[in-house]
C-alpha cells in the first residue's frame, strides 16, 4: 500500500493560537484595542474641528489665548494616551499568543492609560465652551466632568 501524504495542517488563527483559558482576555484586548482606535479617531476629529472653527478666533485676538493652548494640548495629551493604551492592549494580544509572562502587567497599563485618555476626553468639550465664552454652559460641563471623574473612581475602587 503506498504511503499517502498527511493532510496539510489547518493554519491557527492568532487567536486560535492563545490556550483557551486565555482567549476571554485576548478577545477582550483586542474588542479595547479597536475601541482605543475609534476613540483615537474622535480625538482627531475634535482637535480638526477646534483648530478649523477656533484658529482665526484666536489669531484675532477674539478668544483667550491660555484657555486655546490648553484645550489643544488636552486634545494632544489625551490621544498620546489612547494611543499608549492601544498599544498595551496589543502587547496583552502578543504576550498571550506567545505565552509572555507580562499580560497581566501589560492590561493593568492599558487600563491606567485608557482611564487616563478618558478623563481628559471628557474634559475637552468643557475647554471649548468655555474657551468661545459660553461660561455657563461650560460650568454645567465641569460639573458633569467631575461627576463623570467620581463615577469613574468609585467603579475604579470596587472592581480592584
Amino acid at each position: 500500500m503506498p504511503h499517502q501524504p498527511s493532510p496539510p495542517s489547518p493554519t491557527l488563527t492568532e487567536e486560535e493560537q492563545v490556550p483557551v483559558v486565555d482567549r476571554w482576555v485576548y478577545q477582550d484586548a483586542n474588542e479595547n484595542r479597536s475601541l482605543t482606535a475609534g476613540l483615537g479617531g474622535t480625538c482627531i476629529a475634535i482637535l480638526t474641528f477646534v483648530l478649523i472653527f477656533l484658529y482665526d478666533r484666536w489669531t484675532a485676538g477674539a478668544i483667550n489665548n491660555l484657555l486655546f493652548q490648553w484645550t489643544l494640548l488636552n486634545i494632544v495629551v489625551s490621544l498620546f494616551l489612547i494611543s499608549l493604551s492601544s498599544l498595551n492592549y496589543w502587547f496583552v494580544m502578543e504576550a498571550l499568543r506567545t505565552n509572555h509572562p507580562r499580560a497581566t502587567s501589560y492590561q493593568r497599563r492599558a487600563d491606567g492609560f485608557f482611564a487616563s485618555s478618558l478623563v481628559l476626553l471628557l474634559l475637552e468639550p468643557s475647554l471649548i465652551l468655555v474657551t468661545v465664552q459660553l461660561y455657563y454652559v461650560g460650568g454645567v460641563a465641569v460639573a458633569l466632568w467631575v461627576v463623570g471623574i467620581l463615577a469613574l473612581w468609585r467603579g475604579w475602587r470596587e472592581v480592584r
